[in-house]
């Protein structure tokens, strides 16, 4: 684990899924796994706003371990002169990865087609 992992450090992180029946959303940070981030733990909490896709600032307030993610907390901002970290990029497609292949895949066939005439 990085030392960059620790408790207390602050990092912008997207939302990547919501577990109703835990009341808590896992979040990809940049850690090796997705942080645990209970809904009681987001400040101003609101169903319709944090959703998967959605970005908040989060802070680690206990390690990952071995078998586990860190367990985040979610403030509304970071301290003053708090540096806030950003490793996770969300991508141009919006999240779906899925869709972004697929253009590039369609992409390609129709330069095939054309470089073919």
């Amino acid at each position: 684990m990085s030392e960059l992992f620790i408790e207390g450090n602050y990092f912008k992180a997207v939302i990547v899924r919501i577990e109703p029946a835990l009341e808590a959303a896992f979040v990809n940070f940049g850690a090796e796994r997705y942080g645990y981030l209970p809904f009681a733990d987001i400040e101003g909490f609101d169903k319709n706003r944090h959703k998967e896709g959605g970005e908040l600032l989060v802070y680690i307030y206990q390690e990952e371990t071995h078998d586990k993610g860190a367990w985040v907390k979610a403030p509304l901002a970071a301290p003053d002169g708090t540096v806030v970290h950003e490793l996770v990029q969300q991508s141009p497609a919006g999240g779906n990865k899925f869709v972004m292949w697929a253009f590039i895949f369609l992409g390609l066939v129709a330069l095939g087609a054309y470089l073919q005439f």
